[in-house]
């Protein structure tokens, strides 16, 4: 029998409650918190490492695995398009190639993602034929947009090749010009080489909802025509939001943010 994949977030200040929103969804579903690896900057860990320890997850220091960046001294969470939270991002990319020299296989969660049933058993049957598989951004292009906030991959050679490949093309942009996050890179980066999309696997919308699909866990009105089925999505991404309170807003809307319920039970 496969082992599992170890599951990697990423946590800075000023997200504690996403981080304990997030570990305790993965609770609800299931999920060993020994498989749980959380990267975060020396300086979050007052803030951060009581949680991490509570949960019985494994902690990493960002200076294990990257150089120190603005995203490592941020006192405060970063908004989407500044610099602090793109130089974030980079962490974790650079985080997921460190990872992969010791397991074979990581997924990547953001830390605004609800965790709503177990989807492990599901990525290890697409990890058997496809190294890298991705959430999709819901955009009229191809090659699709994928999304870096739910990400699987099995170490291979192709996996690899990408992540070192963006970090390359990160790591040669000039300083001076505003900086690109990792997702934009990639969608250059794909652009230019079409055919690789035949090594991604895309994750179904239905199933890994990004922030533009959160009316599937909503109620909706009851439809003209006779339906069977619903919709039984794994996790819900509340990107596509702006600000933290939003992002708890709609996550309380589709029923993904649990600590609401743990203060109603005290």
């Amino acid at each position: 029998m496969a082992k599992p994949p170890i599951i990697a977030l990423v946590i800075t200040k000023g997200m504690s409650d996403f981080l304990s929103n997030a570990l305790l969804g993965m609770s609800r579903v299931g999920i060993d918190p020994r498989i749980i690896h959380v990267a975060r900057p020396d300086h979050a860990s007052d803030e951060v490492d009581p949680i991490l320890r509570a949960a019985g997850v494994q902690i990493h220091s960002f200076a294990e695995f990257a150089q120190s960046s603005v995203g490592a001294t941020s006192d405060a969470y970063a908004n989407y398009g500044t610099r602090t939270f793109i130089e974030i991002n980079w962490s974790k990319v650079y985080y997921l190639l460190w990872l992969l020299k010791n397991h074979d296989h990581v997924v990547y969660a953001d830390v605004d993602v609800g965790w709503i049933a177990n989807p492990l058993p599901y990525l290890l049957s697409v990890a058997n034929l496809f190294p890298l598989a991705f959430q999709t951004e819901s955009q009229p292009c191809f090659p699709p947009m994928l999304c870096w906030g739910f990400v699987s991959l099995r170490r291979s050679y192709a996996t690899r090749r990408l992540l070192r490949a963006l970090l390359k093309i990160h790591r040669a942009h000039p300083p001076a010009l505003p900086p690109v996050d990792e997702q934009k890179t990639c969608a250059m980066w794909l652009a230019e080489r079409p055919k690789w999309i035949k090594k991604i696997y895309l994750l179904p919308e239905t199933l890994f909802l990004n922030g533009m699909g959160y009316r599937n866990l909503t109620s909706s009105p009851t439809t003209t025509a006779a339906m069977e089925g619903t919709v039984s999505p794994f996790v819900f991404h509340a990107n596509w939001t702006v600000d933290l309170e939003n992002k708890r807003a709609l996550m309380r809307q589709t029923g993904t943010w649990l600590l609401d319920e743990g203060a109603r039970a005290r």
